[in-house]
């Protein structure tokens, strides 16, 4: 496995846990060693490439969730 994310809240794990969970993507979700609110989302390495455009192609759904959950 391999660190693919670092969720700062639980916000933004939930958004890309939807998105992984969408794209039936096996992960799991560690506490991060450096920071404790940190958590760290681990994928097979193999499946990187696939994730990074399931990310890639929510980017518009993922930012502007984001923006609009800050404001």
């Amino acid at each position: 496995m391999t660190r693919f994310y670092d969720a700062k809240s639980d916000y933004d794990l939930d958004t890309v846990e939807d998105i992984l969970d969408s794209g039936g993507v096996e992960y799991s979700v560690q506490m991060g060693k450096e920071e404790s609110d940190i958590k760290e989302i681990l994928i097979a390495e193999e499946d990187l490439p696939y994730v990074e455009e399931l990310l890639f192609l929510s980017k518009k759904r993922l930012f502007c969730s984001l923006n609009q959950n800050l404001q």
